[in-house]
């Protein structure tokens, strides 16, 4: 009987030692993928993710009939990867054309910002906003209170708009 004490024994001891390196690897895995992250991105960074991306919100969102082309451009200016592909056709097909046409003009305000996620190359921002909407039609603007998410991805050591979807 002792001898099969000794095996148990021996694998309680084994089934240990892996619980403990297991744990051990968890643990590695977190700090790498969880804390490193966050210590590897500073204020100064935050700051600029915010700064950016409210900065970028107003300027998607403001044009008018006589500065379209340029509004347009400039809102190009701070947009990155797909949302921009997506941006540029939106705003070829729907919004110069009302501007043009009906004279639609818009104005965004930012209320406020929030940091929401940062990571060293990518930052999630919220913000809040107040746009003035008028057209030809309809002289009195209308304002509206809105709040968008709006993913920012570092490019070349800029904060260029990734994303943007209204919460």
């Amino acid at each position: 009987m002792r001898i099969g004490g000794a095996v148990a024994s021996r694998w309680r001891i084994v089934a240990v030692s892996l619980l403990l390196i297991a744990s051990g690897a968890l643990l590695a895995t977190l700090y790498v993928t969880q804390y490193r992250i966050d210590s590897q991105t500073d204020g100064a960074a935050a700051e600029a993710a915010v700064e950016a991306a409210s900065s970028a919100t107003a300027t998607l969102l403001s044009y008018t009939p006589e500065t379209i082309d340029a509004d347009l451009a400039a809102a190009r200016s701070v947009m990155t990867g797909e949302f921009a592909t997506y941006y540029g056709g939106f705003t070829s097909e729907v919004v110069a054309p009302a501007a043009r046409d009906r004279g639609v003009k818009a104005q965004a305000h930012v209320i406020d910002s929030a940091l929401m996620d940062i990571q060293p190359d990518q930052a999630k921002v919220l913000v809040f906003l107040k746009q003035e909407t008028a057209s030809r039609e309809r002289p009195e603007a209308a304002v509206t209170a809105s709040s968008v998410a709006v993913t920012v991805t570092k490019v070349d050591g800029t904060w260029l708009v990734s994303a943007f979807d209204p919460v």
